[in-house]
């Protein structure tokens, strides 16, 4: 039987507490074995204006945070960073079988991220051949979400987490800073 690897995957613009609220509940699943942590250099969906932080300091926070909470299973990876944008994570996925050939792999998101996901590159790969380990979002209706997926893609393959993250936007610590206020109960991260 293979192991099971949790891909995460974000631009992490700047990593939040909700991010490091799925992190542990990835940590103290018992049925994974490795969470690989992937820092997306450029979100094809977002402009480049957005980002307050460098890919590779993006990256530098994300392994600073997995040390700080001995988050023994996760790794960072910069995987994404020798990648010509536009990057789609269904070709991440591909290229992380290849390297992790013993484990069987499921991609990490939020329950926003699935209600989009018919939208996506080669949703149905992402769907029904990797699998998708999905946590709640407030605004969504996981379950709703969960039967439109598996209406469209019967062989689908959903994890839920039943784990709901504090909710936290990116948006909004990028908005505190540039306003000069306090941003430090949403972020582990100095900024």
């Amino acid at each position: 039987m293979k192991k099971l690897l949790a891909v995460y995957s974000g631009s992490f613009n700047p990593f939040h507490y909700g991010h490091l609220d799925i992190l542990q509940a990835l940590q103290e699943t018992t049925w994974i074995d490795k969470v690989l942590v992937v820092v997306s250099p450029k979100n094809p969906a977002k402009s480049e204006s957005v980002y307050i932080q460098s890919a590779s300091d993006r990256l530098e926070a994300v392994k600073g945070v997995i040390e700080e909470n001995e988050l023994t299973k996760c790794e960072a990876s910069d995987i994404e960073f020798s990648r010509t944008p536009p990057i789609y994570t269904v070709e991440t996925l591909r290229q992380i079988q290849t390297l992790y050939p013993d484990y069987d792999i499921r991609y990490v998101c939020g329950a926003d991220c699935l209600d989009k996901i018919q939208r996506w590159r080669n949703a149905q790969e992402l769907i029904c051949d990797i699998g998708m380990i999905v946590f709640p979002r407030d605004g969504y209706d996981l379950g709703t979400i969960v039967n439109q997926v598996l209406s469209k893609w019967k062989n689908a393959k959903i994890l839920v987490s039943t784990i709901t993250p504090r909710e936290i936007s990116s948006t909004e610590i990028r908005r505190r800073l540039k306003n000069k206020e306090d941003y430090f109960d949403l972020t582990p991260v100095i900024l």
